[in-house]
């Protein structure tokens, strides 16, 4: 036992000592280090399964062993260790017995099965060795140390308790190579033995602080009640809902959103039209457009989405003739690119410095409330980072002026902590204030003033007029792992994003338009995203596709051009949704708190009106109305107001032209 501890203490004092001596200064490491060293240290019962074993032997109970080490990570998934390990085997029965100190250093390697367990800590595992051995043993006779070779080969689970904390549960069937209970019959003996080691981290050191600089952003977000909070009822926490405002009784998938069987866009609760043809285009009721009202709504995307389906059809390329998925998308972009975009050349043109504005960063899951919020900015970006990090930025300026003025768009709807960040033909790195020159020139002052003030200024009218914009987006797929660049080239907008799934979902396209949407749909889909579908974002949310379709034809229909500042008449749009006494049934209560900011007003002496919202656009008030139906409230409707008095719709619409 002695001899076994003396090593195990030596080998764990060289790695630690190489490890320290091997860090970079001020704890600047990346946090993705392929070999993480972790100290192992742990147990296990041994049951002797040679040609002396006693009556009561068992695979699960036996001889108690210690066994310590180092393991290194090689990869995600196929780690490394180096063990020593240490037991006395003593096995007795009626015709004979003996005793067996066994010491053993090996080189272990396993492989862990996490892609099966895509939403689970604990993991399969598998593993397979080669062990040096050497035991003592006494039968009768007390034998001198001898020395063989042992094969264990392991099955079992895996914990992932923390970053820095595995705990391995396995079964080993050992096979040595020599006759350790030196029995009549020399042959290779054999032990079973359950292992329980703990791996811990306690070389790699803490990334740089200056990497997450957006932890800020959650300092005053209270975890624990994200956790399991659940606005909406579906069973889904709204921390991992990407559809977190589905009318209760809707039933959704595992992400939260309402179950779309035929995959058209529009959920099944209200799809009027079960198993739509792939590919269909559809109305706002899930319902397959007619081919005169195609063309009508979109004649000029017919001929290019035709062009893409032949495109599709007679392309040779298949899955099934590659290894990898990212070989097939790179063959199938090569080929799309040779079709349609002939010529171009990406990424090849050198440009002056940009500014760009940045919302956040993330090493690793983004909860899908942020996805949302971040996805509803129509010219987002993601900017993967060497050390594994991916930062998200909008926008793509000349100037820092420009810069600066949608930093305070951005501050103005609920982005704080932003950062200006300089793009150097692609090297992004943040911005740094110049050091002032001692003598100012007050001139430069004072035009410096009057910039400022116009970048808020134009800031306020550009908050107004771009917070009533729908953001089409085409999710493109999820993978196991982050694809090539190579695979993106020719596809603009191409944002990924980490999911408490282990998946990476990527989004590509940013559109105003439906019609715009549904043919990059169809683009996506022939570059080898079958499964591409679109999403559709406003005001910092996801929202049903019906819901952008009939506000999009909406403001079509309205004339919102502002030319110049002019006195406009005080009207209001508001929706009422019930006429009820003042007690409420507990039906009418849950509907209504899925709505919130409910007013009420005094009709006659028993009867209340019941509204929600108030909207100086009749876009906006249309898609509160939409918002009041799904929650149940079928005959809400809406009503204008011009000074506090009831007019009609036209008359309110007349009033604003």
């Amino acid at each position: 036992m002695n001899q076994f501890l003396k090593k195990a203490l030596v080998l764990c004092a060289l790695i630690s000592s190489s490890s320290v001596f091997s860090q970079k200064g001020n704890y600047d490491v990346e946090p993705t280090i392929p070999f993480q060293p972790m100290f192992s240290f742990g147990t296990a019962y041994h049951s002797f399964q040679g040609d002396i074993m006693g009556p009561e032997s068992n695979s699960l109970l036996g001889n108690m062993g210690y066994r310590a080490g180092m393991r290194l990570n090689i990869s995600d998934n196929i780690d490394a260790s180096l063990l020593f390990s240490n037991t006395t085997l003593f096995e007795e029965n009626d015709d004979a017995g003996f005793e067996s100190n066994l010491d053993a250093i090996g080189l272990h390697f396993g492989y862990t099965l996490n892609s099966i367990f895509k939403q689970s800590r604990i993991s399969p595992y598998l593993s397979a060795g080669l062990q040096s051995l050497s035991f003592k043993t006494y039968n009768v006779i007390n034998y001198d140390r001898e020395s063989t070779i042992a094969i264990p080969l392991g099955l079992g689970l895996r914990l992932n308790i923390s970053e820095r904390i595995d705990l391995d549960a396995t079964i080993n069937y050992t096979i040595a190579m020599g006759d350790i209970d030196k029995s009549v019959e020399e042959n290779s003996d054999k032990f079973i033995s359950a292992n329980f080691t703990i791996h811990y981290d306690l070389f790699t050191p803490k990334p740089n602080q200056n990497i997450y600089v957006d932890e800020s952003y959650y300092a005053d977000v209270n975890f624990n009640a994200m956790d399991i909070e659940d606005e909406d009822g579906d069973l889904v926490a709204d921390v991992d809902d990407y559809c977190p405002k589905t009318p209760i009784g809707v039933k959704v998938g595992q992400f939260g959103c309402p179950l779309d069987s035929d995959n058209d866009g529009i959920p099944d609760y209200i799809d009027q039209e079960e198993n739509t043809f792939e590919g269909a285009v559809v109305d706002e009721k899930g319902v397959q457009l007619t081919d005169d009202k195609y063309r009508s709504m979109y004649s000029n995307y017919e001929a290019a989405s035709r062009e893409y389906a032949n495109f599709y059809n007679e392309n040779e390329i298949k899955r099934e003739n590659y290894k990898t998925t990212d070989a097939y998308l790179i063959a199938k972009a090569n080929a799309f690119n040779k079709a349609y975009n002939d010529g171009e050349v990406f990424d090849n043109t050198v440009e002056g410095l940009k500014y760009k504005v940045k919302i956040g960063a993330f090493s690793d899951v983004v909860p899908a409330n942020v996805i949302n919020k971040y996805l509803s900015l129509d010219d987002l970006e993601s900017i993967p980072q060497d050390n594994g990090m991916v930062i998200y930025a909008v926008g793509t300026y000349n100037s820092l002026e420009e810069a600066l003025g949608r930093e305070y768009e951005l501050e103005a709807k609920g982005f704080d902590n932003n950062y200006i960040l300089v793009d150097n033909n692609g090297s992004v790195s943040n911005y740094v204030i110049p050091v002032p020159e001692p003598i100012i020139d007050e001139e430069e002052v004072v035009l410096l003033v009057v910039q400022e003030d116009e970048i808020e200024k134009i800031t306020e009218e550009e908050t107004v007029i771009s917070s009533n914009e729908t953001t089409y987006r085409i999710q493109i797929g999820a993978f196991d792992k982050e694809l090539s660049d190579k695979v993106f080239e020719g596809v603009d907008n191409v944002v990924s994003f980490s999911g408490k799934d282990g998946l990476v979902r990527y989004m590509a396209g940013s559109f105003t338009e439906y019609k715009d949407a549904i043919d990059y749909q169809a683009q996506m889909k022939v570059r080898g995203f079958e499964d591409a579908f679109i999403v559709t974002y406003k005001n910092g949310e996801r929202i049903s596709l019906n819901i952008a379709i009939k506000t999009e034809r909406t403001s079509s229909k309205a004339e919102v051009i502002i030319v110049q500042e002019i006195t406009k008449p005080n009207i209001e749009f508001m929706i009422q949704i019930l006429v009820a006494k003042e007690s409420l049934s507990a039906k009418d209560l849950t509907k209504m708190a899925k709505l919130g900011n409910i007013d009420k007003e005094a009709k006659g002496e028993e009867m209340y009106l019941y509204f929600t919202g108030s909207f100086i656009s009749l876009v906006d008030a249309n898609v509160r109305l939409e918002e009041a139906k799904l929650a149940g409230y079928a005959d809400a409707f809406v009503f204008a107001k011009l000074e506090g008095e009831r007019i009609t719709i036209e008359q309110a619409i007349a009033l604003l032209k």
